[in-house]
């Protein structure tokens, strides 16, 4: 089945008798971005990730690691599930049951198996519990929590020194962000490849503070849609920790996207205290357990 960019079906596209009770599944095309965001959007903060992929790049795929392809699954009522694989291999789904079922066989009969399958707990493990060859193929499971911040829960932190980035401000977020990679991840990616991500970061909001005549911390709105943003990036020098730094770096960020009216999500470690509670601290709740599972 397709879809028209006013969101009717295609008459042709549709068989008759028994087909037109089944769901069909298919590859994004230009023709569909609107009635594909529109069903995201039904769900905005949960689907942030999608929705901002998918309004930045549409279906184009220039090999960038936050593009990719997109399944969409429908039935005679219309779009019920979208499955998003990045050029990371990372799975994202907005869809549950037979239909992320569905989604999933088709993506690894097409796609072959993922790299990671990212989401909220409870839909990750009931998908691996439905696919026998996803469940066989964990290697690890990074459980995280997501949390969400609204305007009238915000408790902004103004501690001396923070400013949001500019252009003028690129190199010392690059040197962060290059410090943050190396301690969580033991490697960097290539300097061309951090300096775009910062770039794109001060497009959006993105924020520094100096103490004593240095950069000590940075955070940035990573992802923004007209419905919620997501904030990453949160990093703190060592020897600089825990002097709410980092809290007023977040305050700087995620202030805009609050007076906008969007709610401002992340994901941290659910064994991260620290992190937890710096953003509570900030009037983050908690929204869900999610999990990323990586496979062999």
């Amino acid at each position: 089945m397709t879809w028209r960019d006013d969101g009717e079906r295609d008459p042709c596209s549709v068989a008759s008798g028994e087909e037109r009770d089944m769901t069909r599944i298919e590859e994004l095309n230009t023709g569909q971005v609107r009635k594909a965001l529109a069903f995201l959007e039904e769900e905005p903060f949960r689907n942030l990730r999608m929705v901002w992929a998918m309004r930045r790049w549409g279906p184009f795929d220039l090999g960038l690691a936050e593009q990719g392809r997109y399944l969409l699954a429908g039935d005679d009522q219309g779009l019920c599930g979208v499955l998003f694989c990045n050029n990371q291999g990372m799975w994202r789904l907005a869809a549950a049951g037979e239909t992320a079922r569905a989604l999933a066989e088709q993506a690894l009969s097409m796609w072959d198996m993922p790299r990671l399958l990212a989401g909220p707990e409870e839909e990750v493990e009931a998908l691996l519990g439905a696919i026998t060859p996803l469940a066989r193929a964990v290697e690890h499971r990074e459980e995280e929590v997501t949390l969400s911040l609204s305007g009238e829960d915000f408790r902004p932190c103004k501690a001396a020194g923070g400013m949001l980035a500019g252009d003028g401000d690129l190199d010392d977020l690059v040197a962060l962000e290059r410090m943050l990679q190396l301690e969580l991840l033991g490697s960097c990616a290539e300097e061309w490849v951090v300096r775009s991500q910062m770039l794109r970061a001060t497009e959006a909001a993105a924020a520094l503070v100096r103490y004593g005549g240095r950069v000590v911390a940075k955070a940035e709105i990573e992802a923004s849609t007209p419905g919620a943003d997501e904030l990453g990036g949160v990093y703190t020098v060592q020897g600089m920790r825990r002097r709410r730094f980092a809290s007023s770096a977040c305050s700087l960020v995620c202030a805009p996207s609050l007076a906008r009216g969007k709610r401002v999500r992340l994901e941290t470690q659910r064994d991260n205290t620290a992190s937890i509670r710096l953003y509570e601290s900030l009037g983050f709740k908690r929204a869900w357990p999610h999990l990323v599972v990586r496979f062999r």
